[in-house]
């Protein structure tokens, strides 16, 4: 959707539906100016394919929820979040704990990403 928006600074995401969206590849791919994004509003429950979703996100600081245990996440933080003061979250439910376990693990080895609360 924003895929190589490499100038875009700041985007408002917080009124999309996503209750019915299962793909988000590379949705935010190549955004490497992009700063604060709010997914508080994304619900990841339908989804099945977040491949590259920030890849190269450089700048980016955000937290995403995870509402599902099975779902494509290649190289979804790859280059991501590796600036100073850069990070991205993940919060999930109970049952995807070991796909986020999994999703983290793939992150550039710079990348700050990293595992956040439990939701309910």
């Amino acid at each position: 959707m924003f895929y190589e928006c490499s100038s875009l600074t700041s985007l408002d995401v917080s009124n999309f539906d996503t209750n019915n969206v299962t793909d988000m590849s590379s949705m935010f791919s190549n955004c490497s100016s992009l700063t604060n994004l709010d997914l508080s509003s994304f619900n990841t429950s339908k989804v099945i394919d977040m491949w590259n979703m920030f890849l190269f996100c450089k700048n980016l600081t955000t937290t995403i929820n995870i509402y599902t245990s099975s779902v494509i996440y290649i190289n979804m933080f790859g280059g991501a979040a590796t600036v100073s003061g850069a990070q991205i979250t993940v919060d999930y439910v109970e049952s995807a704990s070991d796909l986020v376990d999994q999703m983290i693990a793939t992150k550039s080895s710079d990348s700050n990403v990293v595992k956040g609360k439990l939701l309910s």
